[in-house]
């Protein structure tokens, strides 16, 4: 028996749930008979964060919901945890008078009382909390004097740690588990849709599954042993404890596996409370999460290294934290895996819905020119990261360079709340996004969203210019959120933009409509046009075909009419 105080190392293989009672922590709404709650899980915790006591308690973002069934109205609320608290908005409130009510609770709060679709991806410990199927009920009661329930959570589903404890020597000096899939039974109440990718690390894998006896012949689950190289992929098949006694709610089942050149065997199976930390078996030390690399004082050779084993484990949620300075062989240290996983004998057309990555890339200020370009125009003759990506999550970048995502032709969506400054191209030809929101994005590069041909609403509240053909050929825009735009430099910025219903402006200071136009070939009298109410008169310069603001106010009432084209409408903000 082997004890480890040190819990990051069976984050991966046993997400322990600690103690948490949360004693009139619940902000009930102002109604006179709303519900004041009491959540005890005892020991059995949703959600793990650390603390330098070693408590656990909620975390930020959790959810749970609450429902009166005896009442039809008033009678269902989500409650949040702010971090210290927890609130609701909703409304839930206690039968008056003698009348009965009786509560009924979940966790996670999309889920239902009784029924429960398992997540399949289980490979963070955020994601395996959100697997954490957990119910309370009270019986029928009389509004007390507190106007306070009780709720006592239990688990439905069973945690299952499957942990490798010896290789024969049929392997290398390290052989270690690189993969996992692992298979869940179903029932009434609980749907699964396909094997479950764990938790994965220190040669163990971690799942939560539905409880029950599995069928004898059947695998518990898939494995991918490597070493010096080399990759096995191997079947686990259950043994009689799984076929005779099967799994419990509420249990905590540790599986030891001995792993030979053809065969894996279960060796040995312990059974203990969710939170038991005492594991028999090889415990891993270190609990190493393939996906998520610590790039921050990684060479460039490790960190191609380090994605590449990533993708090698069949990971796609790829997650690299860089140093804040980041350059560009760094970037092109993630890229190149990334690349490498396209097939060069593809033709462009044969790359639609190849998409599969979604890129977090932390602390770096910066995303470099090219680096994530769809194509490699070079002499190498093969498909660069782009059309592998799909989506991006840059939480800490505050500039994005030319064309570092130009061509992504399957990228879906993007993130970067702090970007301020999006380069030439950086987003052109990227056809599959629908929808761009950033936030603080203030200059907008040339070409920066053309010919994003699926784009149907872009919003960027604090943007002041906008570049030439910045949203040109976006054919299937219908509306443009643009309240702070002042310049628009680019002569063809809404250039056969021809689904475009609606545009939001700012107070608009110039605007250059030479060579082919603003909004050449964009149906403008199908446009309702906003503009700040600070908006003046335009006055048009036709050496130069720029447009330049005067100090006389712009006629809101009497014209539809404004640089030059005709809208449907004119109004401004508040109107």
């Amino acid at each position: 028996m082997k004890t480890y105080n040190k819990y990051i190392a069976l984050a991966a293989m046993a997400l322990t749930f600690a103690a948490c009672t949360q004693e009139d922590d619940f902000t009930p709404q102002t109604d006179g008979d709303a519900v004041k709650i009491n959540a005890t899980i005892g020991r059995l915790q949703t959600r793990v964060a650390y603390e330098d006591n070693g408590a656990t308690n909620f975390i930020n973002g959790d959810e749970i919901c609450v429902q009166n069934t005896l009442r039809e109205t008033k009678n269902i609320a989500t409650y949040t945890f702010d971090g210290t608290t927890w609130t609701t908005t909703d409304a839930l409130v206690w039968n008056g008078g003698t009348a009965e009510s009786q509560f009924q609770a979940w966790y996670p709060a999309t889920a239902s009382f009784d029924e429960f679709t398992l997540p399949t991806d289980q490979i963070s410990i955020e994601e395996l909390a959100a697997a954490d199927w957990m119910t309370a009920s009270t019986s029928a009661m009389v509004k007390p004097a507190d106007k306070t329930i009780n709720l006592a959570f239990e688990h439905k589903l069973a945690k299952i740690t499957v942990q490798v404890t010896e290789f024969t020597s049929q392997f290398g000096d390290d052989p270690y588990l690189t993969a996992a899939t692992i298979y869940s039974l179903s029932d009434e109440y609980v749907t699964v849709n396909g094997g479950i990718k764990p938790v994965l690390g220190g040669n163990a894998a971690t799942a939560i599954v539905c409880p029950g006896k599995y069928a004898a012949g059947t695998n518990l689950m898939d494995v991918t042993i490597s070493d010096d190289g080399r990759q096995t992929n191997l079947n686990v098949p259950v043994n009689a404890f799984l076929t005779n006694t099967g799994l419990e709610a509420g249990k905590h089942y540790t599986f030891t596996l001995k792993v030979g050149k053809d065969v894996v065997s279960i060796d040995d199976v312990t059974v203990a409370d969710w939170n038991e930390e005492d594991i028999d078996g090889g415990v891993a030390e270190e609990v190493v999460n393939l996906n998520i690399i610590n790039a921050t004082a990684m060479s460039t050779d490790e960190l191609n290294a380090a994605v590449t084993r990533a993708l090698t484990a069949g990971y796609t949620d790829i997650k690299v934290n860089l140093a804040p300075d980041a350059g560009v062989d760094m970037f092109q240290a993630i890229a190149a895996p990334i690349a490498a996983t396209v097939d060069p004998s593809l033709e462009s057309w044969e790359l639609v819905g190849i998409g599969t990555i979604d890129l977090t890339i932390s602390g770096a200020k910066t995303v470099p020119e090219y680096v994530f370009y769809g194509v490699d125009y070079g002499y190498t003759e093969h498909w660069a990261a782009g059309p592998v990506l799909r989506s991006v999550t840059l939480p800490d970048v505050t500039e994005i360079k030319n064309s570092a995502f130009c061509s992504c032709i399957n990228l879906i969506s993007v993130s970067a709340p702090k970007c301020e400054v999006i380069g030439t191209n950086a987003f052109l030809y990227d056809e599959s996004m629908s929808s761009i929101y950033f936030p603080v994005a203030k200059i907008i590069g040339d070409g920066a969203f053309g010919w994003c041909e699926s784009l149907t609403e872009i919003s960027l509240p604090e943007a002041t210019t906008l570049g030439n053909s910045a949203l040109g050929i976006c054919s299937n825009l219908k509306t443009a959120y643009l309240p702070k735009v002042t310049h628009i430099n680019g002569h063809d910025a809404f250039y056969d933009c021809k689904s475009l219903v609606k545009i939001t402006l700012g107070a608009i200071a110039t605007v250059n409509d030479s060579n082919i136009g603003t909004f050449k070939d964009t149906p403008t009298e199908n446009i309702d046009l906003v503009l700040s109410p600070e908006q003046k008169a335009m006055t048009y310069d036709s050496s130069t075909k720029i447009y330049t603001a005067g100090t006389e106010a712009f006629d809101f009432g009497n014209t539809n009419e404004f640089v030059g084209y005709t809208f449907k409408s004119i109004t401004f903000v508040g109107e």
